[in-house]
């Protein structure tokens, strides 16, 4: 008897610590096998649309009801990447994201049961309830001013560190914030300029907020100053 119940226990079970993983899986997959470098291969997946198909209907029914905070997080990054993808790759070829009408305000999609655009799962699902400016990092908008896409997924369990990796990463790389010695000027990403309140939630200064993240430190006196956001597309 203990031999037979035990057996019934592993089936029952094992399936069920599976399926809130298996989109997560899903999504890592996706990036692995289409985003090199932070580039995607817009071309190849516009000419076989079915690879969008299962993650697309994944997202539309995934439930969240009893989900945690992190779960909810992770869930909400990789889908908008997601979306942003599935959409240029429906719309090629375009040179930019914003040839597409209502790309970023108006066109929606089902999103765990919701009826939701870009910028609401943005907003209102991200940075409405975690209120992290970390996420804007995570975040690819299809641009080559964006945060360069990253071919990994997010995770539940991990995305907390990952938020932080992110960051860091981003923050070392001159494109998003370059240090110029000689003329005592910090020139950072247009991001910055749009979500200074944000970033200032915790940090007196822009400055003080990307030291967190620097291996060599900004002074304090150095002048801010923003790059032109590069809406060309992030194409391979």
């Amino acid at each position: 008897m203990p031999r037979r119940f035990l057996a019934v226990v592993s089936i029952s079970v094992l399936p069920l610590l599976g399926m809130g993983q298996s989109i997560f899986s899903d999504f890592d997959n996706f990036l692995k096998a289409n985003v090199v470098f932070g580039l995607v291969d817009y071309e190849f997946l516009s000419n076989n649309q079915g690879k969008l198909e299962g993650i697309s209907e994944s997202i539309a029914s995934y439930e969240l009801s009893n989900s945690t905070t992190e779960e909810q997080t992770a869930f909400y990054i990789n889908a908008y990447n997601f979306l942003v993808i599935n959409q240029i790759a429906r719309n090629y070829p375009i040179k930019s994201p914003l040839e597409v009408d209502g790309f970023f305000k108006e066109n929606t999609f089902l999103v765990a049961g919701e009826t939701l655009t870009l910028d609401e799962i943005e907003f209102t699902k991200l940075l409405g309830k975690a209120k992290d400016p970390k996420i804007h990092f995570a975040l690819g908008c299809g641009a080559r001013g964006c945060p360069f896409l990253y071919d990994e997924a997010f995770f539940p369990e991990r995305i907390n560190e990952q938020l932080d990796f992110r960051a860091r990463q981003i923050i070392e790389i001159s494109n998003y914030v370059f240090m110029d010695e000689d003329k005592q000027v910090v020139i950072m990403s247009k991001i910055f300029d749009w979500y200074t309140d944000q970033f200032l939630a915790e940090s007196e200064s822009l400055i003080e907020f990307v030291n967190q993240y620097r291996s060599r430190q900004i002074p304090s006196n150095y002048r801010v100053q923003f790059r032109e956001y590069d809406w060309s597309l992030n194409d391979r």
